[in-house]
């Protein structure tokens, strides 16, 4: 996942420390994604998958003013594929094979040329050509073989994971990802954004565009400053902006259910370097990109609410809720925690009907930070205070989060409850 500035011509390339964070994330992410699809796999032997890594760079770096060498993403996935086929199988008598497919695409002929040294270096030669493709093009123009590979793998399921880190917001259009989820629907893209790449795309025009569009002002939202008053005067807003508006721009023209927009941290500041999207069009994924979000906590910061409606009217992420930022640790889950017990409880009795947990779950979870166990935690408490009943499919009570499960219905208490009574939390 390489930046265009990168150079292999005479070895490895330099790279900033904070721009390991996005590699710690790919792995962090692939290893959850192996072992939550085979969770309570009985009797499964197999797992296929194309893992594409669009914009691949050469393979190795060194670490900007320290010379130490840093693996890149191609050989980053490798590795995480391993790690993870030792813990899945680690308690397994039949062990689960992971037929894993690699797509490394770069236009850069020097970064393939060095990517393809460093594979054979490392014991990977002999993979190259059969599980291991390398392609010398840009992705938009690789795109058409890219999917071709992916159903010639996996002809029925058709899975692929796309890891996109672009220099700037162009790179890979929106049409483009919208044909890879409806040709490839149990796919997943995971963009990565410069947030200074956004400079050319947004402005006072855009503004006013996205202000129809989510029925909101954004320009009064941030106080009548022009956009490029914003860029000038307040990183913490542009940021929020860029959070809050511009995602829509995105992530409705590409056809993905399920989306987390938050931002990866740079250095300095503790403001957003670059900007992460997890696209999907299942919940399941969604949730598993934000348990990495979570566990990184202090790598990753969000402008917005701590509980439904992160972005949306009037919250839209200029009404900051904590100082400098919620950045995913435990003053930020505290918060979460609180807001989102009042928050479900409401939500809950607005509906007026059961409503299944993994029901309540995708419906909501694009609006907030907070993962399904927090949910099941949130919905524990409000279970213990008599305001919900949770039954399972067979009729059993639920009381205790670890036993909750998403087919597990949720209604309204039919005694006193405190939905009927001001919340404290």
């Amino acid at each position: 996942m390489a930046r265009r500035h990168y150079d292999w011509a005479n070895g490895p390339a330099e790279i900033d420390a904070h721009s390991l964070t996005k590699h710690e994330v790919l792995v962090d992410y692939l290893i959850r994604y192996f072992e939550q699809r085979t969770l309570n796999a009985r009797g499964r032997e197999q797992l296929r998958i194309t893992l594409v890594d669009g914009f691949c760079g050469g393979g190795l770096y060194t670490l900007k003013g320290k010379g130490t060498e840093v693996l890149g993403s191609p050989l980053r996935m490798l590795g995480a594929v391993a790690e993870a086929r030792v813990r899945i199988n680690a308690h397994r008598r039949k062990p689960i094979d992971l037929d894993v497919q690699y797509v490394f695409i770069d236009k850069d002929t020097k970064a393939l040329s060095h990517l393809k040294h460093v594979l054979h270096e490392r014991g990977y030669g002999d993979e190259v050509g059969r599980s291991i493709h390398l392609i010398c093009d840009d992705f938009v123009s690789a795109s058409s073989s890219v999917l071709q590979l992916v159903g010639l793998h996996t002809p029925r399921a058709n899975t692929a994971l796309f890891f996109l880190d672009q220099y700037g917001y162009s790179d890979v259009p929106a049409p483009l990802i919208q044909r890879i989820f409806t040709e490839l629907p149990k796919s997943e893209v995971v963009l990565t954004f410069h947030v200074s790449s956004f400079a050319t795309y947004t402005n006072d025009a855009f503004a006013d565009q996205m202000s129809s569009k989510l029925s909101i002002d954004i320009r009064t939202a941030l106080e009548g400053r022009s956009i490029e008053q914003i860029k000038d005067e307040d990183a913490a807003d542009w940021r929020r902006l860029i959070q809050a508006a511009l995602y829509q721009a995105l992530v409705v023209r590409c056809g993905a259910e399920y989306f987390t927009p938050f931002f990866i941290r740079g250095e300095g500041a503790g403001h957003g370097e670059y900007w992460l999207v997890h696209l999907s069009r299942h919940p399941r994924a969604q949730d598993v990109m934000k348990q990495v979000h979570w566990a990184k906590q202090n790598c990753f910061l969000h402008y917005g609410g701590a509980g439904l409606n992160m972005l949306a009217t009037p919250m839209m992420g200029f009404r900051q809720e904590f100082n400098g930022g919620f950045r995913f640790d435990d003053v930020a889950q505290a918060h979460s925690f609180a807001a989102l017990t009042t928050q479900l409880a409401e939500n809950i009795t607005q509906r007026g009907q059961p409503i299944q947990i993994g029901q309540l779950y995708s419906s909501t979870c694009n609006t907030s930070p907070g993962t399904s166990l927090m949910y099941k935690e949130v919905l524990e408490r409000l279970a213990a205070e008599k305001d919900i009943l949770i039954t399972s499919e067979d009729g059993k009570k639920r009381k205790h989060a670890r036993y909750m499960r998403d087919t597990d219905w949720i209604e309204r208490h039919k005694q006193f409850s405190l939905f009927d009574a001001p919340r404290t939390v």
